[in-house]
């Protein structure tokens, strides 16, 4: 078995060790509640009205854009965003996959899977947190439903799509309410929108313009609610989203099933536009071949993936990594007419792919625009705000620099203090 480890280079985490004596568990109470908005892309304000995103800009610190990770997958990113760790290193390599080190199959729907800790790798943020005697809560993410470490959020939900929208803000602000010996300090809350109907529709559409337009709305409202509860100064508010979206084209589609013959292939998995794919030894070389001399489509072999998208490390990558191009589907039917609207998955350096990153709170600069964030920092950005030592991790302290307003805060992250008003 390969190793599935902890992937931070010396140096970064010499930073983050250097910071660790000021961590106590206790930073005058500091609350954070993260938020996430399932495939809204980073320029959904620019083309859409969203008056209370451009509250928080205007209040706090805007991304202009959080680069996910390789596969820009629901599954994978959400798990992402609580570990820190790229899903090369963590194990949850797409929405779907075979484990050979466990001999089973992982898929989003099954809900034994799904909630066996066996799959999960890294630390996720509420266990760390779990680790410091803090009390956590989760409306929804990957990962709280299982044990994890043998951990699991104080609080958490069971995935139901039926429970309407406002119902989860308000077990979250009641949450926030209880007396302090069973409040949690660190919050999550998922909702599925505006992914499901961008990708029916398409991420530039009237439809997807509704649904930004209403999950704007909810946001507004969750920002109201927290305003009004007695630790509102206290509460670090995080929205971001896990990915993107791209359109597809049924005229750009590319049948694998026509390059590689199925008494080849041993097994295939993922979906449009992303698939992994074992062959037998024999045919993995030709098969490379013809993939990469067809338009619209990489292909690459476990040990050779581009180093920037951290996807060769774990057990579960099988023989072939095989990606669509930027706006093309791939799929095993004769058939790509299905392929419209959008989709995610694609390469992050697709700008499409990426995501949000808004911040208002106590702990951070306000009016303050940064550059660009990764999702494997948004764990340091959480553990530094809650005062607690961070396992190691993929992500960079260094990116995170500038966005605190407290210098304790940023002196956590490892680097320089800066001056923010």
């Amino acid at each position: 078995m390969k190793y599935i480890g902890r992937f931070l280079s010396v140096s970064v985490l010499a930073l983050l060790l250097a910071g660790c004596s000021a961590f106590s568990g206790n930073d005058d109470e500091s609350y954070v509640v993260l938020l996430s908005f399932d495939g809204f892309r980073w320029d959904y304000p620019d083309l859409y009205e969203t008056p209370n995103f451009d509250r928080i800009a205007k209040k706090g610190v805007r991304a202009e854009r959080l680069i996910p990770s390789f596969p820009t997958k629901t599954f994978p990113n959400h798990y992402t965003l609580a570990t820190g760790l790229h899903p090369g290193n963590h194990g949850l390599v797409n929405n779907t996959f075979y484990a050979p080190d466990l001999d089973r199959m992982y898929r989003m729907g099954d809900r034994t899977a799904v909630e066996d800790g066996a799959f999960y790798g890294g630390e996720p943020i509420w266990v760390t947190a779990s680790k410091h005697g803090l009390i956590t809560g989760s409306f929804y993410w990957v990962g709280s439903e299982a044990p994890v470490k043998g951990v699991q959020p104080t609080y958490w939900k069971r995935f139901d799509d039926s429970v309407p929208f406002a119902t989860r803000i308000d077990s979250v602000v009641k949450w926030l309410g209880y007396e302090k010996e069973r409040r949690p300090r660190f919050v999550t809350l998922y909702y599925e929108e505006p992914d499901g109907v961008a990708h029916s529709a398409g991420p530039v559409s009237p439809e997807t313009g509704q649904m930004v337009q209403h999950v704007d709305s909810l946001l507004g409202v969750l920002k109201s609610k927290l305003e009004a509860l007695p630790i509102a100064r206290k509460i670090n508010l995080i929205v971001l989203s896990d990915h993107g979206m791209g359109q597809l084209s049924p005229n750009m589609y590319v049948n694998l099933a026509e390059i590689i013959p199925q008494d080849k292939i041993i097994m295939s998995l993922g979906g449009n536009p992303t698939y992994n794919i074992d062959l037998v030894d024999d045919y993995i070389d030709r098969a490379l071949a013809d993939l990469n001399a067809t338009e619209g489509v990489s292909a690459w072999h476990r040990d050779s993936v581009p180093e920037h998208l951290h996807y060769r490390n774990h057990i579960r990558i099988p023989d072939l990594v095989v990606v669509a191009d930027s706006g093309w589907s791939i799929g095993m039917r004769p058939d790509g007419s299905r392929y419209t609207g959008g989709t995610h998955g694609y390469d992050p350096l697709n700008s499409d792919m990426h995501a949000i990153f808004y911040a208002a709170g106590p702990s951070f600069r306000k009016r303050y625009v940064h550059d660009e964030l990764h999702n494997v920092d948004i764990y340091n950005i959480v553990a530094a705000i809650l005062d607690i030592s961070p396992e190691p991790n993929d992500g960079d302290p260094l990116r995170a620099r500038g966005i605190f307003r407290k210098a304790n805060v940023q002196n956590r992250l490892g680097v320089s203090t800066v001056s923010a008003k």
